[in-house]
């Protein structure tokens, strides 16, 4: 297992494993995703939030945040999408349990354009339902690209499955 810290994870991983979940350690995700302005536009339309904050640029301008800004459910959403853990298969998805959100909370504002990265701070690991998987407590920090926290989600007993696992 490796030692508690931080630690970055490699360009080509598409996620991380439970062997990767050591209690102390940062994992630093190692993707990117820039935040468009049509999609935050169309999200805040489509579930009906008609706030001119996220939508009235002309309005925005003369208001404290100086223009629109991203929608805070779809900033959380891609962050949590940045950070998740590698799925050897779609059977952990559907047979384990749904991690649960403790906490989320918007710490600053986001505007189109922005790109968005993540890192996990571990907390806890214990056994998972399944044979090679485990549930693991963490914090997802979400990044902008000038690596302020804009984003911070408290995460439990997320299903991870092992690297080598049985599937």
């Amino acid at each position: 297992m490796a030692e508690p810290g931080p630690r970055v994870l490699a360009g080509a991983d598409t996620g991380w494993w439970l062997e990767d979940a050591v209690p102390g350690t940062v994992l630093r995700h190692p993707h990117g995703r820039t935040v468009d302005e049509a999609e935050h536009v169309w999200l805040a339309w489509v579930t009906h939030n008609l706030s001119d904050v996220h939508g009235d640029r002309h309005a925005t301008a003369r208001g404290p945040f100086g223009g629109p800004l991203v929608l805070g459910a779809l900033a959380a959403a891609m962050v949590i999408g940045l950070a998740e853990p590698g799925v050897p298969d779609a059977r952990l998805a559907v047979t384990t349990q749904t991690p649960g959100w403790r906490a989320i909370r918007l710490i600053a504002p986001i505007r189109a354009g922005d790109t968005l990265r993540a890192e996990s701070r571990i907390h806890g690991v214990r056994p998972g339902i399944l044979p090679a998987t485990g549930l693991v407590t963490r914090t997802i920090t979400g990044l902008d690209q000038s690596d302020r926290t804009v984003v911070v989600v408290e995460e439990v007993d997320r299903p991870v499955a092992q690297r080598r696992s049985a599937w």
